[in-house]
Formats: C-alpha cells, structure tokens, sequence
C-alpha cells in the first residue's frame, strides 16, 4: 500500500471516529432535553396545590367555656381541631362547575360530587372536595352553662408562586353565602374583580368575624369552598406549580363570656 493510501486510510478512521463521538453526543443531549422537557411538563400540568384545610379552636375555648367544634351536626365527637384533605394537581375552573352537571360534558368530572345548587354543597358535612377544589362543611356549639361569644380568622399560612392572586374563597356561614378575592393588582383589567363580594381582609386573612350573644346550645355551620378561579386574569403560567394553605382558627371572646 502506497504511503497515500495509508495517509488516506487513517484520515478516515479518525472521522469515523470523531463521527461516533459526535453522533454519542446528540444522542446524550436530546435524551437530557427531553428529560427536561418531561420535568418541565411534569411541573406545568397543574396550576395549584392546594394543602390540607384545618379548623383550630383554642383549648380554653373547649376546657373553660365549653366551646367545641365538630364535623358533623349531632356532635358525637366534638374536638378542638379539625383536618380536610388535601387536594393536589388542583386545575383552575369557575363556581359554577362546582355542581358538576352531567349536562354539561364539557366541565363534568366522572367521580366528583354531584350537586343542583350551591346551597347543597353546605349540606354535605365534613370534608368533601372535589377534584379541583376544596370542600369543608363543620359547626361550633356552645355547650358550655354560660352564653357566650367567640373570634374567627380565615387565615393564609402559606403561598407560594403568588397562588392567593387568583383564589376565591366561598364562605357559607349559616347559610347565608360571602365570596372572597384578593384585592386586584389591575383593578382595571377585565375579570379582575370576577366573583367577588368581598376582598381579602390583606394578605394574610381571607376574612374575620365576630359572634356575640352565642348562646347555650347554639350551633353555627360553616362551609368553607376554595377554587383557583380560572376567569381571574391572574390566573396565569407564572402560578404554575403555586401552592396555597389556608386555616380557620377560633377563640373565646373571654370579656363576653365571663359577663354573662
């Protein structure tokens, strides 16, 4: 073999080689992008989560004044704390798929809780959400010997990604129903005030409420809904991910309910 051959012979083998190496290399970057592609997907396939809804009564409430709290209406098992259950890869929807018409196929979940009006999700006791909202249903009773009152806060305790900018909460307190938003950064933007009857008490507070004259043997029901509201316009990418936990936490209003 003449020595250009040979010259030519090696020449290609260090293509080949450089070739192999190349083609290993694409390989390894689009198995990594489409790794990436797959974590960022995985991360994107929901707006929310939202956490685990507790209701809280200070223990004096329970030992001094004989305030509890119980989910269910015949208070079997009254208690100082109550837990839902979470709801995870929460989608955003609006109030009225709530009611989860099979009529509607559209919005209609197979699985979820079926309901003809609003007011029949504050009948159903206890905790039960639906697959893109939270659901909670419980009572307060005096059962104490002395009429007294009580304070409740709807607190946030913990945000993340700016979730709370496009939450409502739906508080049926007796019966009687108060929808909640956060104040709009843009109140001029359309939607922006979507839903809501009331506005957030600030950033850390859904709302507050003060019972006096609470009665022995009075009850009150509270219904507590929570949704990411899909016509808020911050209801966007950027939330993807978010996470949001609220608590309902009660006390005694101590000066009433020694006075009485």
């Amino acid at each position: 073999m003449s020595q250009l051959q040979k010259r030519e012979v090696r020449t290609t083998a260090r293509q080949l080689s450089k070739r192999r190496q190349l083609t290993r290399l694409l390989i390894i970057s689009l198995i990594l992008a489409l790794s990436l592609m797959l974590i960022a997907f995985a991360g994107a396939s929901f707006l929310n989560r939202a956490g685990r809804f507790t209701v809280n009564l200070n223990p004096d409430a329970f030992n001094k004044f004989g305030i509890s709290i119980s989910s269910t209406e015949d208070f079997k098992k009254p208690t100082i704390m109550l837990q839902g259950t979470a709801v995870d890869n929460m989608w955003n929807i609006t109030k009225d798929w709530m009611l989860n018409n099979p009529n509607n196929k559209q919005y209609y979940s197979k699985g979820d809780p079926t309901y003809k009006t609003l007011a029949d999700i504050d009948k159903v006791p206890g905790s039960h959400n639906g697959k893109d909202y939270i659901a909670y249903t419980f009572w307060i009773e005096n059962s104490g010997t002395k009429d007294s009152g009580y304070y409740g806060s709807l607190d946030i305790d913990s945000v993340a990604k700016g979730a709370d900018e496009a939450i409502r909460v739906l508080v049926f307190r007796n019966g009687v129903p108060t929808e909640y938003g956060k104040i709009p950064k843009d109140p001029n933007a359309k939607n922006a005030t979507f839903g809501i009857d009331k506005f957030f008490t600030n950033n850390r507070m859904v709302t507050d409420m003060t019972r006096n004259n609470f009665k022995v043997g009075e009850k009150d029901r509270y219904t507590i809904l929570i949704w990411l509201e899909g016509w808020d316009p911050e209801c966007v990418n950027g939330i993807m991910g978010g996470e949001v936990k609220l608590s309902m936490n009660f006390k005694v209003l101590e000066d009433v309910a020694t006075t009485n």
